[in-house]
């Protein structure tokens, strides 16, 4: 990462340059530290220079303090802030320096209890139909044209923001329509057959974006940003709250839905068309979702089945049959 790119957002103090030579040092192992790793450390490295004086040490009371989970926060956010921080303390102790490593059991074990935004069919419809109005903006001359094509990816394939992100025209083949996904997350690798409808719809996407997009090869972004570089990702989520908002989605709470429910949400309906219309059972469904989001494990699988409002009325219909062959009838003698 270019210095200026590394230092970007991090504010001057007694311990910035401890943070920098840290990330540097993540990104040097080969470790995909970017993205919410870099702005969780932002975090830690203010708090840290708040409390700083003209010496870099993170005491016992500073490391505890910035490891408390946050009101309204995710176990999952708080577990990544205290995994950072427990790391950034290893770092500046083998360089010599006084730091508080906090241990392996400082926190409960992670009970998974999150609950994303799961779009209804409609609402994807009405997401869509608004992106597919952004008018052109010199200052982002391609947006009106990616954020269309992106979210249809998103919701018909299910990516990660950052596979979506650093997808390149090779890796699209919209002859056979299959994306390439190369070493994502756990390093897997993956081929993502698209619908025809989708396949469709990003032929064209190619033809116009390549009128004002001049491609200097293979491996340019299939979804520039201004620049003509990889999209960054907090353009891509204030882009998304932006259609979001005039969609018709309010934030009275301060939150819009992620970025992220998009693939909790294309998991749900698949599992909901797998299971329902296919007529497929839970073990053959599972593995066949897991593999083509390229998840690990079927268990990662099953945390993203959330039973959306739309899709309660389902229940007492599916379990009718199970109810009326397991229970016998009583009858009283009167």
């Amino acid at each position: 990462m270019p210095e200026h790119r590394a230092s970007m957002g991090f504010l001057e103090g007694t311990c910035t340059e401890v943070c920098l030579h840290f990330l540097r040092f993540k990104q040097g192992l080969g470790q995909k530290f970017e993205g919410s790793y870099i702005y969780c450390l932002k975090h830690i490295c203010h708090k840290m220079n708040q409390a700083m004086g003209d010496t870099p040490i993170l005491s016992k009371e500073l490391a505890l303090s910035i490891a408390q989970r946050r009101a309204d926060e995710a176990q999952g956010t708080q577990l990544k802030r205290i995994r950072i921080l427990r790391q950034l303390a290893q770092y500046m102790v083998s360089m010599g320096m006084q730091a508080y490593i906090i241990p392996e059991h400082f926190t409960q074990k992670y009970v998974y209890d999150f609950r994303p935004y799961i779009f209804s069919r409609q609402q994807i419809a009405d997401i869509l139909d608004c992106a597919d109005h952004m008018q052109y903006s010199p200052s982002s001359p391609y947006m009106h044209l990616v954020m269309p094509a992106v979210l249809r990816t998103f919701f018909g394939c299910g990516l990660r923001s950052s596979e979506a992100r650093h997808l390149r025209q090779c890796d699209v083949d919209l002859v056979n329509g299959i994306l390439t996904i190369e070493k994502s997350k756990n390093l897997v690798s993956r081929y993502v057959p698209m619908s025809a409808t989708l396949t469709a719809y990003l032929r064209k996407y190619e033809d116009s974006i390549g009128l004002m997009f001049q491609r200097k090869g293979l491996d340019t972004p299939m979804f520039p940003s201004p620049s003509g570089g990889v999209i960054h990702d907090t353009t891509l989520r204030d882009r998304f709250r932006s259609v979001l908002a005039r969609a018709g989605f309010s934030a009275e709470d301060g939150t819009y839905p992620r970025l992220h429910d998009m693939r909790h949400t294309f998991i749900v309906h698949s599992y909901a068309h797998m299971t329902g219309e296919l007529g497929l059972d839970l073990h053959t469904a599972m593995p066949i979702i897991a593999t083509y989001v390229g998840h690990t494990n079927v268990k990662d699988t099953e945390r993203y089945i959330h039973l959306p409002v739309f899709d309660h009325s389902n229940i007492t219909v599916a379990g009718s049959p199970v109810v009326d062959a397991c229970v016998p009838k009583v009858t009283f003698d009167v």
